[in-house]
């Protein structure tokens, strides 16, 4: 088997729902779609995303690059194209290259799934066939009062999440602890409660924070500082009972290997598009496991659950408010969880579909682009 063609097209949209934190203020969603087409008829789907800043560049390296080093190579041998696009494109440092990687090596396991007749997540370990999910909040705008935060926990308890996540880093930490204790209010006691810091704090700053946070019995803390600061993590997590979550922000194994090692991370967050798509995140997963931890991804609901579902140290699926495929409109045939748990398809590949006249909608050009970008950062 050989791969004759790839199609790319990118594609920029606003979330469902306002997405607000602690250091963004988020325009658009930008995802690469690819389609990797064989010589022997299979097609695969794949693709990455950006959040509100290098769609574009990421479709472009896939066209004018990487494209012409895939075409010709058999997507069964997976980790030797892997190899091959990623010695070619790391001296560009990671990031874009990484997320570029990741939509045509996830065409390649929708491939290789379709060619096997066999769900993903089989083709992957097959641990599980379900996962529990939680409900991620990205709603930390000023506007935003305790009540309606208390309105909104009710809601998800009603749809059946046993586990919930929200921003905090507001200016005063006296607000976020308000935030949290009406929040407590609502939420049972057997319900996980997580927070998400997005980077805000300084190492000083968290070390003063957690001893406050402990008392809500928090299942944990992410990215509560700068996502290369691996000592402040370590330090941070030798001051605080409360576990520490991170990984988002890191691009390749070697990152992931760094904050293992120093005792620096708890439950490990590895996003498939960020780290170069799926054969890149089973060794960040393996790694984990190795070291005892848990895997909880970052986003990408409907590719991380067959994820999840395939590794034994799978945790939690974030269903992150306002950002899934089919809230986006995006999926010819929805891919939702229900009563707070998340299944597998059991269809050949990832089962992925995308509407073409949806991503047809919101298709974007770098002109387009160039008109209306401003940027949410705070």
């Amino acid at each position: 088997m050989k791969i004759e063609s790839i199609i790319s097209s990118v594609h920029r949209l606003p979330p469902a729902s306002p997405w607000e934190d602690a250091t963004n203020k988020v325009q658009a969603l930008e995802f690469v779609v690819v389609e990797v087409t064989t010589d022997t008829g299979i097609t695969g789907t794949g693709f990455s995303y950006s959040v509100d800043i290098g769609g574009t560049a990421i479709r472009t390296l896939i066209d004018d690059y990487l494209v012409n080093l895939a075409t010709g190579m058999d997507p069964l041998a997976y980790e030797q194209l892997w190899s091959r696009l990623s010695n070619q494109s790391r001296r560009l440092g990671l990031g874009v290259n990484s997320m570029a990687i990741a939509a045509i090596d996830v065409a390649v396991w929708d491939i290789i799934g379709k060619h096997r007749n066999s769900p993903l997540h089989k083709l992957l370990g097959g641990a599980r066939d379900s996962i529990p999910a939680y409900i991620s909040e990205i709603n930390l705008s000023a506007s935003d009062r305790v009540e309606d935060l208390q309105a909104r926990a009710r809601d998800y308890l009603k749809r059946g999440y046993r586990a919930v996540k929200i921003k905090i880093g507001r200016p005063e930490l006296e607000e976020d602890l308000e935030r949290l204790a009406k929040i407590r209010e609502v939420l049972p006691s057997d319900v996980r409660l997580m927070v998400d810091l997005n980077q805000k704090w300084s190492a000083a700053q968290a070390i003063q924070a957690v001893g406050r946070l402990e008392t809500f019995n928090l299942a944990w803390i992410e990215e509560p500082l700068l996502y290369h600061d691996v000592q402040g993590h370590a330090d941070l997590k030798r001051s605080t009972k409360t576990p520490i979550a991170l990984g988002e922000s890191l691009y390749n194994k070697y990152q992931f290997l760094n904050y293992l090692r120093a005792g620096a991370v708890d439950i490990v967050q590895a996003d498939v598009a960020f780290v170069g798509g799926i054969t890149e995140w089973l060794k960040v997963a393996h790694m984990a496991g190795s070291f005892g931890k848990p895997i909880a991804p970052h986003y990408m609901m409907e590719l991380s659950l067959p994820l999840l579902c395939a590794v034994p140290n799978g945790y939690m699926l974030e269903d992150v408010v306002g950002g899934s495929l089919t809230e986006l409109g995006l999926l010819e045939n929805p891919i939702v969880t229900r009563d707070g748990v998340g299944r597998a398809l059991s269809v050949p590949g990832h089962g992925i579909v995308f509407n073409k006249g949806a991503l047809d909608a919101c298709r974007a050009t770098s002109e387009e682009v160039r008109r209306s970008f401003s940027g949410g950062s705070k």
